[in-house]
């Protein structure tokens, strides 16, 4: 069932409407850096777990250092269309810190998995939903706090 044969009602309550007019486009782009990021950061560490055959929590460190770097440009510059200089302060940090969050987290879920498989597959997948449950709460911090609408950026002089 499509979403445009709900009753009206339905997607009033839900808010569906209201989410898509302010968010649509942001989020199509930000699922988009979203892909970049799994392929960039799942590419990295199934190649450090199959390859290199690293201990599971290095190889969750590389992935998420390789695809940190360009999650942060496409998120600054295409999902929420900022320009000019970066700021360390109020852009760089709150952004790496989020990303830490997310190390943290799915290098915890890695761990707890790994005492029970050492399958690839198995952690790529508790490594993929660690990060999903991540992504919501990225958005709303990177939207709400530092690039949504009306957010000045305080840009530092170096």
């Amino acid at each position: 069932m499509a979403i445009t044969s709900l009753p009206m009602s339905i997607v009033e309550r839900l808010g569906l409407a209201r989410i898509i007019e302010e968010h649509g486009m942001k989020l199509l782009r930000y699922c988009g850096v979203s892909v970049v990021n799994v392929i960039t950061g799942n590419g990295a560490l199934l190649f450090c777990l199959e390859v290199l055959e690293t201990h599971r929590l290095v190889a969750v460190l590389v992935a998420w250092l390789v695809s940190t770097i360009p999650a942060y440009l496409l998120s600054r510059h295409w999902v929420w269309q900022q320009s000019g200089s970066n700021s360390i302060k109020s852009e760089v940090a709150p952004f790496w810190i989020l990303a830490l969050i997310g190390l943290g987290f799915s290098g915890f879920c890695i761990w707890i998995a790994g005492l029970v498989t050492e399958n690839s597959f198995v952690l790529l997948g508790v490594n993929f939903c660690a990060y999903g449950v991540v992504w919501v709460v990225k958005y709303v911090v990177l939207d709400r706090m530092m690039w949504g609408p009306g957010r000045e950026i305080e840009v530092e002089t170096v």
